[in-house]
Order: structure tokens, then C-alpha cells, then sequence
């Protein structure tokens, strides 16, 4: 019987903070790309609609990007190994509502909980990192952290996928609990420094934090109901024919900006700010930070449309539907793995310039070749080539931001990359479904009016209020009570298939551009390669 070496002990226990922190990651990831895989099933489950289950999407990224500041600052407060085991046990409580769920509004407060756990865990992952590991080894366990992410979506993809078809679309919830338990496990065994805290938590610092993001991402999730500058007919009010959408933007814009100054009057004065200044004080910091919006943004986006088209559309089932999107997920994951070798080989300005362009150009691809069938050369190039600009603009920024800080504001930066990732997910939902609506309604409009069986039958009016995202047989079913011939009924089903892959090609379009707009911001990062040693 052998006895384990103490340095063998040494090497186990070093690596066990990556481990925990993989395991949450996962937990997470899992987690924000399972419903959207799972949404026709919840659809049928629940007895709902396409925009409440999005509702339930966003709640969760909300929650999570509202406060994670707040949930850095109480990983220094309660200690890292602490506040990881809150935000499980919190989590886990999430996750048992969603289990539970017998409405949708179960299910978006399932998320909500959820978010709140995750707020403490995002933030935590990179102070646990930064208080275990330094140097070269830092920045490989920042990249296989990055990593979890394309491992995460595979894995909602191919087991989320499977047990909502053979099970439920609750099986995937009970799974994550088993998960969320074994990971408590770990996180009990986990030993890190603490250091003790000194001051106290602002609380108006904490009320401007959330209220900021919440507003900001309220507006932007109702910009297909009320419209982004013109007031729709279903906005609640307008003022001078102005969308709310306007309003509460810029009231969001405003809160966040109070919020930034305060935090310097906080630190000017001695007292403790919730979000150190100089994590946005600094240009390499906003620009890694905004590019991690952008490509969450658009993450987030192509995970919430192309299942959605190709279970609605295609009728395939979330088995299938996983099998059709698996290469953008795996190509992420080896892109993430290779990250930590490429950014020693090219200056990290070129690299995520080169990663956001590769990005963008794979989904404007996408969005010009992609088709009812779903099939062709090209649709395969893009989805890999997506995953691989998507895999490295994730890691290398994340592991930009923790090579560039000190120590000590590990936390700091987990917060600010948690409210960055999660900001962008939760918009990257909205803006992908807001766009999808907005121009399915247009097109299906006008091409009703244009259309010479069906312009005078005022019985079909197209609104971005009535239109939804459905499959041909349940439009016929909605159709057949206004008394249409069946060359009518045909030729609006016809409209329907052809407005679907418009306004597809349209969304895609829009994440395209959206991804490209951090490089302006790339100028602050470094244009040459770093010598090693």
C-alpha cells in the first residue's frame, strides 16, 4: 500500500481551486445554454410563448450582471471558499425552483434565484484563481477556465439536448443539482488565504450598480415591443411619438455614470468603494472588458436563434438540433485551449482584433448561406470558424485583464469581467429576439400587402405586437378561423416560411456588426509581443 508524496499531496491541492472553479463555470455555462435548446419543449410543457421562455433566458444573465459588483465585494467580505459555497447553495435553490416549475413566471424567478447565486460565483472564480495561481500558471488556469465555456455549451447541446428529448425538459435541471452538490463537496475541501476586510460595503453603491444594468437591459429587451425611436402601438407610453425604450436607456446610462462617480468621491474620501476606479480606469481594461461584451453579445445571440430556427422551422428535435450546432462549440473549446500558446506568439491587440474580425465575418457568412435545409459547404466553414473567433475573444481577454491587474484587485476584475460577460449574454439574447420580431413582422407585413391572393383580405393584419415565431403547422392552426381559401392559407404559410429565414439572416447580420464594434477600443492594448522572461 503506498503512501502519497507530499508533493504529490501538494500538486492535488494545487490544482483544486481550477478544479472547483471549472466545475462552477460549467454549472453556468450549462445552465445559460440549455433553455434556449430546450425551448420548444418548454414552450409545449409550460403552454406558453417563445417570448416568455426568453424572458426566463434573460432573467438569469440580468440577475447575474446586476450584481456581481456587490458580489465581488462579498467574496471579500465572507473570504473566497465562503462565498463560493453561498453562491452554490444559492444556485442550487435556483435551479430546484426551475426543477419545480409548473408556470413560466416559476421559471423566470427559477432563473432570477439562479442569478443571484451566479453573482457571487462569477466574480469569485477570478479571485480564487488570483489567490491560487501567478505567472504563466495564472493565465493557463484563466485560459482553461475560458475553455469551460465551449465544454459548458457542448455538453447543454449533446446531454441537455438528449435528456429534453428522452426525458423532459426539467431533466437537465435535476442534473445540475447532482453537479451543484459534488461541487459543494469540492469547495468544502478547498484551503485559500484569507484576507481579512477592512471597511465597509457601500449601499447606495450597490442600488446604483443594479438599477443601472437593469434598466439598460429592460430597454434593450423591449426594443421589439415598443420600438427602438418611434413609439409601437403596444409601448405603455409616448411621449411626442418616442419610444420608453429611449428613456429608460439613457436613465440607465445616467445611474451607471452617478455610479462610476461615486466610486472615485468614495475612494477620494478613504472609505471603501464597491468597484475599485482603476479597473475602468484604465484603456487596456475598458477594451478587453468591452470586447467581452461584444463577443458574450454575440455568443449569446447565435445560442438563442439557431436552436430556436431549427427546432420551429427545420422541426428537428433538440437531439438533432444539438448535432447541427456542435461545431461552433467544440471549435470554441480548441481555440480556448490554444489560446495560452497563440498569445505568446502574437501581440494581443492583433490577436483579439483577429479573433472579433474572424467572428463577425463567420456570421455574416452564416447569415448569407444559411437556408431552410440548413445544409451546404459553407453554413459547416462558418460555424467552426465562429467557434474559433468566439473560443479565443473570450479567453484571451479574460486572460488579458488578470496578467495586466495586481493581485489584490482579483476580485475587483472578476466583478467587472462577470457584469461584462453576463451584460453581454443577457443583451445578446434581447437584441437577437428583438431584431428577429421586429423585421419578421416587417417582412411578413409587406409581402401580405404586396401579395396580390391576399392583399384584399383585410382579415390577415401583421403587427410586431402579433406576430410570433412559429412552426407551419401551428400557423395554419391559427389561420384556419379566419375562413381563408386554401390557396390563401398556402401562399401565408409560404410568407411565413420566407419572412422566418429573413429575418434569420437579418439578426445574424446585426451580431455580425455588433462583434466588430471593440476594435476601435483596440488601440490601447499591447501592439507587440511581450518577451517571455
Amino acid at each position: 500500500m503506498s503512501t502519497e508524496s507530499a508533493d504529490e499531496a501538494h500538486l492535488r491541492a494545487t490544482w483544486l481551486p481550477l478544479i472547483l472553479v471549472c466545475f462552477t463555470g460549467l454549472v453556468s455555462v450549462f445552465n445559460a445554454s440549455v433553455l434556449p435548446m430546450a425551448i420548444s419543449a418548454v414552450v409545449e410543457g409550460l403552454d406558453t410563448t417563445i417570448s416568455n421562455v426568453q424572458l426566463a433566458i434573460v432573467a438569469y444573465g440580468v440577475f447575474v450582471a446586476a450584481f456581481t459588483i456587490t458580489g465581488g465585494k462579498i467574496s471579500g467580505v465572507l473570504g473566497a471558499r465562503n462565498t463560493q459555497l453561498l453562491g452554490l447553495t444559492v444556485y442550487a435553490a435556483g435551479m430546484l425552483i426551475c426543477l419545480l416549475a409548473q408556470e413560466v413566471s416559476m421559471l423566470v424567478a427559477g432563473e432570477a434565484v439562479a442569478g443571484l447565486g451566479g453573482a457571487l460565483l462569477v466574480p469569485n472564480a477570478l479571485a480564487i484563481l488570483g489567490q491560487a495561481y501567478s505567472g504563466t500558471q495564472r493565465t493557463v488556469a484563466v485560459s482553461i477556465l475560458a475553455g469551460t465555456t465551449g465544454i459548458g455549451a457542448a455538453l447543454a447541446l449533446l446531454v441537455g439536448g438528449f435528456l429534453v428529448q428522452t426525458w423532459s425538459w426539467r431533466a437537465p435541471f435535476l442534473l445540475l443539482l447532482v453537479v451543484i452538490v459534488g461541487t459543494l463537496v469540492i469547495a468544502s475541501r478547498v484551503v485559500l488565504p484569507r484576507t481579512p476586510f477592512l471597511g465597509s460595503v457601500d449601499k447606495v453603491s450597490i442600488a446604483l450598480s443594479a438599477v443601472g444594468v437593469l434598466l439598460l437591459v429592460a430597454a434593450i429587451n423591449q426594443i421589439g415591443a415598443w420600438g427602438l425611436l418611434l413609439a409601437a402601438d403596444s409601448a405603455p407610453v409616448g411621449v411626442l411619438g418616442l419610444s420608453p425604450v429611449l428613456a429608460l436607456l439613457l436613465l440607465g446610462v445616467l445611474v451607471l455614470h452617478v455610479f462610476a462617480v461615486r466610486q472615485h468621491s468614495l475612494q477620494d474620501s478613504g472609505r471603501t468603494a464597491l468597484l475599485a476606479p482603476q479597473v475602468f480606469g484604465s484603456g487596456l481594461n475598458r477594451a478587453c472588458l468591452s470586447g467581452l461584451v461584444a463577443v458574450n453579445l454575440l455568443m449569446a445571440g447565435v445560442s438563442y436563434l439557431l436552436p430556436l430556427y431549427t427546432q420551429m422551422v427545420l422541426g428537428k428535435s433538440p437531439m438533432g438540433s444539438a448535432m447541427m450546432l456542435v461545431p461552433i462549440s467544440l471549435a470554441a473549446l480548441v481555440s480556448a485551449a490554444a489560446t495560452p500558446i497563440l498569445m505568446r506568439l502574437v501581440a494581443c491587440r492583433w490577436l483579439l482584433t483577429g479573433a472579433h474580425v474572424l467572428a463577425a465575418a463567420s456570421v455574416i457568412l452564416l447569415a448569407f448561406t444559411i437556408s431552410n435545409h440548413w445544409s451546404g459547404v459553407w453554413t459547416g466553414v462558418s460555424e467552426v470558424c465562429l467557434g474559433l473567433g468566439i473560443g479565443v475573444g473570450l479567453s484571451a481577454g479574460a486572460a488579458l485583464l488578470m496578467e495586466t491587474s495586481p493581485p489584490s484587485l482579483a476580485g475587483e476584475i472578476g466583478s467587472a469581467r462577470g457584469m461584462a460577460t453576463f451584460l453581454g449574454l443577457c443583451t445578446g439574447t434581447a437584441v437577437a429576439g428583438a431584431v428577429l420580431m421586429s423585421v419578421l413582422a416587417q417582412s411578413a407585413s409587406s409581402r401580405v400587402a404586396d401579395d396580390p391572393d391576399l392583399q384584399s383580405d383585410s382579415r390577415i393584419h401583421v403587427t410586431t405586437s402579433s406576430v410570433s415565431f412559429v412552426a407551419n403547422d401551428d400557423l395554419r392552426g391559427r389561420l384556419v378561423g379566419l375562413d381563408l381559401t386554401s390557396e390563401q392559407l398556402d401562399r401565408a404559410v409560404e410568407i411565413n416560411i420566407e419572412s422566418r429565414l429573413v429575418a434569420l439572416r437579418a439578426s445574424l447580420f446585426v451580431l455580425g456588426l455588433a462583434v466588430l464594434l471593440p476594435i476601435v477600443a483596440f488601440r490601447h492594448l499591447p501592439a507587440r509581443r511581450e518577451p517571455e522572461g
